[in-house]
């Protein structure tokens, strides 16, 4: 009887999951039918494209470039800057935490053509200026209307 219980328990969860999964879709699918790019914007599978819900229940896109593969090293080289304005190469460590940064960085943007949805808005990816790299979409869910659209903005 328990072993039936627990099994009617994961069902019923996996149910739950599905159902909010495919509620997600149709809304990330309503914002991405309803969307119209700014002047300047590149085409849309062109961004990841992240979704969250404010407490103000209007939900948030953000679309954004991906941040490109890592780089080689021998394409840019890796110093670190000291106190009397000379350098030095970076130490393993130091390189090490760099690729730890970027590759966070990378999942954070997420890739191209990829809808995702996010249960914390605060979690959504987001950079300072940027301009058409960043584009924020405000949507009304009950309007099914997209009622901001625009670039980050530049520095």
């Amino acid at each position: 009887m328990r072993a039936l219980f627990y099994f009617i328990a994961l069902i019923s969860g996996a149910v739950c999951s599905q159902e909010e999964a495919s509620e997600h879709e149709l809304v990330m699918r309503a914002v991405e039918t309803a969307v119209e790019l700014p002047a300047g914007a590149r085409a849309l599978g062109e961004y990841s494209r992240n979704y969250a819900l404010p407490p103000d229940g209007w939900v948030m896109a953000v679309n954004v470039i991906p941040q490109p593969a890592k780089a080689r090293e021998s394409d840019y080289g890796c110093e670190v800057m000291l106190e009397d304005f000379e350098s030095r190469p970076c130490t393993d460590a130091e390189k090490a935490k760099i690729e730890d940064q970027e590759g966070a960085t990378r999942e954070l943007f997420g890739q191209a053509d990829q809808s995702r949805w996010f249960d914390n808005y605060r979690d959504l990816p987001m950079i300072s200026d940027g301009g058409c790299d960043l584009i924020e979409i405000i949507f009304n869910p009950q309007s099914q209307q997209n009622e901001s659209t625009q670039c980050n903005g530049e520095a």
